[in-house]
């Protein structure tokens, strides 16, 4: 909810309250629930955030995994092409 939409109701709230339509007790329990109501939709897009974040984080572990893995497995076909270009060179200057 945007601040806009926060000060329409208060203002609402108070003109009704002004002409005598509310008591006091009514009016601050409205103010309350509102409020309540405000913290509740903050702590709901908090979670979904978090839940976002964690994904993510996830996301990013895995990907890392398959790199180090991809990266791993470049090293050893380097390793066994340098292994088998040594052997060439052995049996060619054995010749």
């Amino acid at each position: 909810m945007n601040q806009r939409v926060v000060d329409v109701i208060l203002e609402a709230a108070e003109e009704d309250y002004l002409a005598g339509v509310k008591d006091a007790d009514t009016f601050a329990a409205e103010l309350a629930l509102f409020g309540s109501t405000l913290v509740t939709a903050g702590d709901f897009l908090a979670t979904i955030a978090a839940a976002v974040a964690l994904k993510q984080i996830y996301l990013d572990k895995i990907q890392e995994q398959k790199e180090a893995k991809e990266q791993e497995t470049q090293m050893k076909d380097i390793q066994d092409q340098l292994n088998a270009l040594k052997k060439e060179i052995k049996a060619l200057r054995g010749k």
